[in-house]
């Protein structure tokens, strides 16, 4: 989720590195906590597109939460979802996590590099986090995914839309290195996800809130094709 002053200027090192991310959310995770960890409860799409996602994986599946942050998604499905995984690269936000759903086992670890094994899960999360990926590893990202979904999984992502980055150093009220994240046009995202190995079942887009970074939203619902 995009929260924070947009810089424009270029940054020193590479914002998409993966310890700048991780700081920026290791320092806010508390006050990401206070504003972004129970937005579900007014975010009708959202809430939708994942009921869609465990409906169509069967609750029986491994549901594996990418980027989780303090488990919005995750604690949306606790209870119905027999078995969850939460993985993300901030230490913070998952002891936020494991704080917020009991039931979720949790994992610091790099969506490119996920630590499982192939055909693990049947359902694939992705919330507003892939756009915390350089454009040239989303490929890789999803290629992962699919790796790991079982032959009849499900992949359900929610990303911005636009064109061009984000540089932000100033976050949830934090002075934070800079780190960036990336918009997507809605065929960029549709190719690779064609191109990883997944049919397009579902998409919904939907407007900004106005405590939200000002963008358009897509989710996409996608079934694993072997």
């Amino acid at each position: 989720m995009f929260s924070g002053s947009p810089i424009p200027r270029l940054a020193a090192v590479n914002p998409f590195a993966i310890e700048a991310v991780r700081a920026a959310y290791d320092a806010v995770a508390g006050e990401y906590v206070d504003v972004f960890g129970d937005d579900l409860a007014r975010l009708p799409v959202d809430r939708m597109m994942l009921d869609k996602a465990l409906t169509a994986a069967g609750r029986d599946a491994w549901v594996l939460d990418l980027g989780c942050g303090p488990a919005p998604a995750a604690g949306h499905l606790a209870g119905r979802a027999s078995r969850l995984l939460g993985i993300d690269l901030s230490r913070a936000m998952l002891t936020a996590a494991g704080d917020r759903v009991a039931s979720l086992r949790r994992t610091q670890a790099d969506m490119r590099r996920l630590p499982l094994q192939a055909g693990t899960c049947g359902l694939v999360i992705a919330y507003y986090s892939l756009q915390h990926l350089e454009r040239n590893h989303l490929g890789l990202a999803l290629a992962e995914f699919h790796r790991v979904l079982r032959r009849d999984g499900w992949l359900l992502v929610a990303t911005h839309l636009g064109e061009g980055e984000v540089l932000i150093d100033e976050f949830l009220g934090h002075r934070v290195t800079t780190f960036a994240g990336a918009f997507h046009q809605r065929e960029e995202l549709l190719g690779l996800l064609a191109a990883s190995g997944f049919r397009l079942k579902d998409e919904r887009q939907r407007e900004p809130l106005p405590h939200e970074h000002d963008s358009r939203r897509i989710y996409l619902l996608a079934h694993r094709h072997p």
